[in-house]
């Protein structure tokens, strides 16, 4: 009976996030506060999970890859997070990496456009993505609303990159690409749902199959690359509200020059024009007024760019 196998698997798991939860509490391990590297989830059960199921339900070497994101966070988060208001404050549309919405399903959609990144070259940093894309998927993932049961699945993103306006920028240096790759699998494993990449030209292509085997083999199959005529079947997973958003989204960003609207994207848009924040019930919710959700940020140039 395969609803029986299932429920046999789904038990077994649960039995190794026990024991990984009861070996995490032995202080010899020197793990003072395991939910910091389950960024501010508030049942952690789930981000144990994401950890097993990337190290292949290895015990010990869930542990240490724990003690690890436990120090990055203890380290480096602090100071990350002291940067932010500063630098946004300043330069709101620095990286335009953000959550627009929800899928289907309730799983954040992030969306990243390079025509309306105001970064420089110099700009492209690890430490530089890093902030941004911590501060995001933090935030993303306290207000995730994915219902596939508390240890599977309920963290994980769906992203959409579009490379209209690409720049080569980041991908410049193998080194820092693999440093940033695996600082994200470290901190947040199994985090996407999938990748989908729209507005590409063949530069896209070349500079993908020369750093595509950086990635785990799981990440890569998670990457689909879409024509303009595939783009609505590829969008099937993700909610109408949401499809309606990217299509007029991709549509501006896909223009010779950018409105002034796209180009501030953090900004509301002039009555009656598309917002680049979002959709209409994602902004609502969590731009236009304080959210339910405790301790959300959105995208930092809307929260400190704006004032």
């Amino acid at each position: 009976d395969p609803e029986e196998i299932l429920a046999q698997i789904r038990e077994t798991e649960r039995t190794m996030v026990r024991e990984l939860m009861k070996q995490v509490a032995n202080p010899e391990y020197g793990i003072s506060d395991p939910s910091l590297a389950m960024y501010g989830r508030k049942d952690v059960t789930e981000g144990y999970w994401r950890l097993l199921s990337d190290c292949q339900y290895d015990i010990e070497e869930g542990i240490r890859l724990l003690r690890a994101a436990c120090d990055w966070h203890m380290r480096v988060r602090p100071r990350m997070k002291e940067l932010i208001p500063t630098v946004y404050s300043q330069r709101p549309g620095l990286f335009s990496l953000r959550q627009v919405g929800f899928d289907g399903d309730g799983r954040p959609v992030l969306y990243h456009c390079f025509a309306q990144d105001q970064a420089v070259s110099s700009d492209w940093t690890v430490d530089g993505i890093l902030t941004h894309v911590v501060h995001i998927v933090e935030n993303a993932g306290r207000c995730n609303r994915h219902k596939e049961g508390e240890e599977r699945g309920g963290m994980n993103m769906r992203l959409v990159v579009d490379c209209s306006g690409f720049t080569s920028a980041p991908f410049s240096s193998y080194d820092n690409l693999t440093k940033l790759h695996q600082t994200l699998m470290l901190l947040y494993p199994n985090v996407l749902e999938g990748v989908l990449v729209v507005n590409y030209k063949q530069e896209v292509r070349i500079i993908w199959s020369g750093i595509v085997d950086i990635l785990d083999d799981s990440l890569q199959a998670k990457v689909k690359f879409s024509s303009a005529k595939e783009l609505d079947e590829h969008l099937v997973p993700i909610s109408h509200d949401m499809v309606s958003w990217l299509q007029k989204e991709i549509e501006e960003n896909g223009k010779e020059k950018l409105n002034a609207g796209q180009r501030n994207f953090w900004r509301a848009p002039e009555a009656g024009e598309h917002d680049p924040r979002g959709t209409s019930k994602f902004v609502a919710e969590f731009i236009s007024k304080k959210p339910s959700v405790s301790d959300y940020e959105s995208h930092p140039g809307i929260v400190y760019g704006n004032n």
